[in-house]
């Protein structure tokens, strides 16, 4: 009798632990999925703001067109890692000319990000710059022509310090080539290091 109640006893023991088990592996698993629809949602957010403030760059091009006063606009992002922001800058000068520059670090992270930029046919001159450097990973940052071919495709590693600058001066016969709405992709895989893309026109 003694035994049979002893090997109840076990057996009851065994079931709850199992129970408790279950129930933390049960909670462990929420939690996951917590974090990874959070994640998913601070991205979706991040790639919202990043269209917003590219397009707000856009207009405020086309704002400085028609007018001959000088302008600054700063517009601060946060990419949602840390302390970590991004910055979309404009500023025009003169008269049908205009500059923007978009710059962010990262701290191993991984993501990606797109944008446009437009190009009027009062351009004449067009002037990229990128400069980066990476101390682990990778950063890849991609320009493409309003018809969709690549100008640029740098990626950004620990092996060099990147420094690009390209002027193009823009004939009458081209301006099908270069009038319209440039691309940017820019993407980190595991990066540690920083980069900033300059894009001017007048």
């Amino acid at each position: 009798m003694s035994l049979l109640l002893l090997g109840t006893v076990a057996m009851a023991q065994t079931k709850e632990e199992k129970k408790v088990k279950e129930e933390e592996m049960k909670a462990k698993q929420e939690l996951i999925e917590i974090q990874r629809k959070q994640m998913k949602e601070q991205q979706a957010k991040t790639r919202e703001l990043e269209k917003a403030y590219a397009e707000q760059a856009r207009e405020a091009t086309r704002e400085a067109r028609s007018s001959a006063r000088s302008a600054a606009r700063v517009y601060p992002h946060s990419s949602g890692y840390g302390d970590e922001t991004s910055y979309f800058i404009y500023s025009g000068g003169q008269e049908n000319q205009s500059q923007l520059t978009i710059r962010n670090s990262f701290d191993g992270e991984t993501d990606s990000s797109e944008g446009e930029f437009d190009v009027d046919e009062s351009t004449s001159h067009i002037r990229c710059s990128i400069n980066g450097k990476a101390n682990s990973g990778k950063i890849t940052i991609k320009i493409l022509y309003p018809g969709g071919k690549v100008f640029k495709n740098l990626s950004i590693t620990s092996s060099a310090q990147i420094s690009f600058s390209q002027s193009l001066s823009i004939k009458e016969d081209e301006k099908d080539k270069y009038v319209g709405a440039w691309s940017y992709e820019i993407s980190a895989d595991k990066a540690e290091g920083s980069y900033s893309l300059s894009f001017m026109t007048h």
